[in-house]
């Protein structure tokens, strides 16, 4: 690669790694800093374009016995000073920081390893027509980029990997080139070129073999004898017996020649080896079909290297097998399997198992070198020109595996591992997930009988469900059921829905789940163990990293690289950037082990500080979204540690609200049974979920929620989050439409907020008692109820919360026929709310626009009711969106505008179905009574008739006789 050549990203940048390392920007050298620092970027080089962790770029920089104490900061250094001396140049822009690891945006020909493979792919195809002169001159290129020993002077694992495998693929350029020389007969040179080789590589047999064929071909044969003569003396001494160096060079296809005296071997007809195929495969069509496609690609232009990588158990060996046994007639010089015992304390040295193929592949065991660079050249040029197959079963790490990759295009390699292995080149990946369901079930039809499980049906599908559809677990539940004809599949699966026993019921003779899983946890170091286990206790199905941070008490950077060193491993799933969880049969095993190995106060610690985050990425989420649900700001705030997340909108604090639901509920869940955790905080943490409303099923969650936590508030004798339980409970049975159930609550939540920190949450009380009594037509109890809340929000100088039971006030003595006073409380309750950007504003001008309505000004009360559903709707508050949706279908229905009353109706009926039963029945008799209006008989009795079937089912007699009345009117 000339310095002039190749252009890094538009700039003019050009690397060499192939010799002592080096830049350039347009013929201006680069100041690359340190050895390590080069090493940094060698590593970013290698892989252009792509992200390096810091976990990643740490491992292959550091010497392992002697790595930094804060390698972050180091790496981070190292970035720094690169992009420094990029900057000269306009280039800083190149080296990006993405999520605390690192790309370097830089083509693959801005680097002299990228420009030496595509010559050497260049050279392939140009030997494959034919064009032999074009394939040598290629070759001839891509060898002249090499200055050196690559990466020199490099320290790090990475710099002595990847100088191994430049200095391998050297040395087979070097060979097709040479073995090019010898059959095209024409270089002068060809004789001084194979003599440096041989001094320079005597384990080579090949380039020995060469020499002596170039010797012949030019009439030396006495030197010819002479060559092979030193072969015999040198092998022998070093004790490698005998070499064969008669075999005439004949080409074979690929720019690399087979020359005279190839490798001593004992043929065997078809060296195939592999384990018998599972007789029963199941499923898995999709892999199969593109593994199977990938294989009998005709012509590829280079060595297929397909790696599948999944959790122990899955089926990955299973797959693999079933795929290469149906290959047999596309490789018709063998197909081999190799174990690599990956998941064992000792994998296989890569050395060991060049040398197992290598016997297998017919090479007799004296003539396999001890130098491992030499043994793998001898691989590559014993499996050149066949059509190979080599599935290298359980590697552990893509270093294990380079050295066993062939360097000829007609084999092909199938690897599977635990890991991803990302540093496998040119490899594509194939992550083999859990069956699907109906797979799950033919597997397990399979092993057990078809009849039994087309018999029992659900219990069937339960069992699959508890193996996490993991084909291991299914086949030994299988096992276990064909062993027994006579067991119901009930049985096995009521034993298999017991968590704490789940593991030990999938066993069956020497066939177990857990111990494959525990494999692949002794892989794990301390500090990734200790995240495994931790991630596993919350009862959801996925975490987000920065939940997941405060569980394991680590910062962002440092969580997600721990986190995703599990996701390499399989252990933990990624189902979306920043998101972690792992699969149903990990998490078991995950807490098995936690039971085992954690302290129950580090667990109560990491619980503490997870529940410390939810409270305070909740709070944000209100104050981003403009909640004052009735003082909640009228308590002492209970403090947190942690920041919580911030949020820019409110459709975003909305979507963090819903999203983290699952884990909101998990949290408090484990407070109410772990006394070492806060009630006062979770109850916060509940009331704040109370804020927001997505539906009668979240709405009714969290009353399920908060009972809980008031019963154990109740148990430790807390009454203050009692109080608030109880206060929030009360509040979502309100907005479901159990009235009568609310005022329980409500009821027994009054007399436990005594004291001054609690007269917010008695003023909050007495408002939702207010509102209650105003549901149930009670108008007259309503006003003092509401008049005594008004005062106490007033003396607590809360506008807010004031101005919304106005509101409500102001409803109720408009139901009353006292209009004026109705319409100057509710216009003084919309100037309390209305003093800054809130949902309480637009709540009170719903009910400002309301009392307007009942008081026949019907044109500002449409103005103020379209007001109010617009904003209500921004705010995210559900359930005052459809009553204001409502409210202006009523509006025009008074005004005679039927058909804009069933237009603003039918809009929001959808949304009053998932709100609650209370307002999908308003919604119903509003819609009916519209139809009614238009003369539409049958579709308006048929509304209404549905309204009365849902005020029934809510036991709401008054509402009930109401939509009874309509439906006698329409006879």
């Amino acid at each position: 690669m000339s310095r002039t050549g190749p252009d890094g990203g538009g700039v003019g940048l050009g690397f060499r790694l192939l010799g002592p390392p080096a830049g350039w920007c347009h013929e201006r050298p680069l100041d690359l800093g340190r050895r390590q620092q080069q090493a940094f970027l060698a590593m970013l080089l290698a892989r252009p374009g792509r992200v390096l962790t810091a976990e990643a770029l740490a491992a292959g920089v550091f010497e392992e016995d002697r790595p930094p104490a804060r390698p972050r900061s180091v790496l981070a250094t190292h970035a720094y000073r690169l992009r420094r001396e990029f900057k000269k140049f306009a280039a800083e822009h190149l080296l990006v920081t993405v999520d605390g690891g690192y790309r370097l945006d830089v083509p693959a020909g801005a680097v002299d390893v990228g420009t030496f493979d595509a010559l050497v792919g260049q050279a392939d195809r140009a030997a494959a027509a034919g064009e032999l002169p074009r394939a040598r001159e290629l070759l001839d290129q891509a060898l002249a980029l090499h200055r050196g020993e690559p990466l020199a002077g490099l320290p790090g694992p990475h710099a002595a990997e990847l100088r191994l495998r430049l200095v391998l693929r050297r040395l087979t350029a070097l060979e097709a080139k040479l073995g090019l020389d010898v059959e095209l007969g024409d270089s002068p040179t060809c004789l001084v070129d194979l003599g440096r080789a041989v001094f320079a590589h005597p384990f080579h047999e090949r380039f020995r073999a060469l020499l002596a064929a170039e010797l012949h071909r030019v009439g030396r044969p006495a030197e010819a004898r002479a060559v092979r003569a030193e072969a015999h003396r040198f092998f022998e001494e070093q004790g490698l017996g005998q070499p064969e160096l008669d075999t005439p060079p004949v080409r074979t296809g690929r720019t690399a020649a087979t020359p005279a005296g190839a490798p001593a071997t004992v043929q065997a007809p078809d060296p195939t080896r592999l384990p018998a195929a599972v007789a029963d495969f199941t499923g898995r069509r999709a892999a199969v079909a593109r593994l199977t496609a990938e294989l009998r690609r005709p012509d590829p232009a280079a060595v297929v290297v397909l790696a599948v990588n999944g959790l122990g158990g899955v089926g990955k060996t299973t797959l693999a097998l079933h795929v290469a046994h149906a290959l047999r007639d596309h490789y018709p010089d063998g197909r081999l399997h190799l174990d690599l015992r990956g998941t064992r304390a000792d994998p296989l040295d890569p050395a060991e198992a060049l040398a197992v193929l290598l016997t297998a592949l017919g090479t007799a065991e004296r003539t396999i070198p001890a130098d491992p660079v030499e043994r793998a050249a001898l691989y590559r040029t014993t499996v050149a020109g066949r059509r190979l197959l080599l599935l290298l079963d359980n590697a552990a790490d893509a270093a294990q595996v380079l050295p066993l990759l062939p360097g000829t295009r007609s084999c092909a390699v199938l690897v599977t591992s635990r890991s991803w292995l990302s540093g496998l080149p040119g490899a594509q990946h194939l992550h083999l997930d859990a069956l699907a369901p109906s797979e799950a079930l033919d597997l397990l039809a399979a092993e057990a009988g078809r009849a039994r499980v087309e018999a029992e049906p659900g219990a069937a599908a339960a069992i699959a469900e508890a193996c996490g559809l993991l084909p291991l677990a299914v086949r030994v539940a299988g096992s276990r059921l064909a062993a027994d004809p006579g067991q119901p599949l009930a049985g096995l699966a009521a034993s298999l829905a017991d968590e704490s026993t789940r593991l030990a019921e999938l066993t069956y003779h020497h066939t177990a789940v857990e111990p494959a899983l525990a494999l692949s946890y002794a892989r794990l170091d301390a500090a990734q163990a200790c995240a495994l286990r931790l991630v596993a206790l919350p009862d959801t199905p996925e975490l987000a990293l920065p939940a997941a941070a405060a569980l394991l008490d680590l910062g962002p950077e440092e969580a997600r690289a721990r986190l995703e060193s599990l996701v390499d491993l399989n252990l933990l799933q990624s189902p979306a950037a920043d998101r972690y969880g792992c699969h149903d049969l990990v998490r078991v095993f995950a807490r098995q082990r936690s039971d085992r190995q954690d302290a129950p106060g580090a667990v109560t610690a990491a619980f503490a500080r997870l529940l410390d985050h939810c409270l305070a990425g909740a709070r944000n989420a209100a104050a981003a979204a403009h909640r004052t649900d009735l003082a909640r700001r009228g308590e002492a705030p209970v403090v947190t540690t942690g920041a919580g997340p911030a949020f820019r909108s409110i459709e975003a604090a909305n979507t963090w609200m819903r999203a983290q639901s699952a884990l909101h509920h998990a949290v408090v869940h484990r407070a109410c049974g772990d006394d070492g955790l806060s009630l006062t905080q979770a109850a916060e943490l509940v009331d704040t979920m109370g804020g927001a409303f997505f539906g009668r099923g979240y709405a009714a969650s969290v009353a399920e929620l908060a009972g809980r936590l008031a019963e154990a508030a109740h148990r430790r004798a807390e009454p203050a989050a009692e109080a608030l339980a109880r206060s929030v409970r009360g509040g979502m049975l309100w907005h479901t439409g159990r009235f009568a159930q609310a005022g329980v609550e409500l009821d027994r939540a009054l007399p436990l907020c005594r004291g001054r920190e609690l007269r917010g949450l008695r003023a909050r009380v007495l408002h939702l008692l207010g509102a209650t009594a105003r549901l149930e037509r009670r108008y007259e109890e309503a006003i003092v109820v509401l008049g005594r809340a008004a005062a106490l929000f007033h003396r607590l100088g809360d506008a807010a919360a004031e101005g919304l039971t106005l509101g409500e006030l102001a409803v109720c003595q408009a139901q009353t026929g006292r209009f004026a006073r109705a319409r100057a409380t509710a216009v003084r309750g919309a100037e309390l709310t209305g003093r800054q950007f809130r949902g309480a504003e637009a709540v009170s001008r719903f009910y400002l626009a309301r009392v307007l309505h009942l008081g026949g000004d019907l044109a500002p009360a449409l103005a103020e009711a379209e007001h109010a559903h617009r904003r209500l709707g921004s705010f995210g508050l559900t359930d005052y969106q459809v009553a204001a949706g409502l409210l202006v279908a009523q509006v025009h229905l008074a005004a005679g505008r039927a058909g804009a009353a069933v237009r603003s109706a039918e809009a929001t009926l959808p949304l009053a179905r998932q709100a609650s039963g209370t307002l999908e029945g308003y919604a119903l008799g509003v819609l009916g009574e519209a139809c009614a209006m238009l003369r539409r008989t049958d579709r308006a009795r048929d509304l209404l008739n549905e309204a009365l079937r849902r005020f029934r089912q809510l036991e709401l007699p008054v509402h009930a006789a109401e939509v009874e009345s309509a439906l006698h009117g329409l006879a």
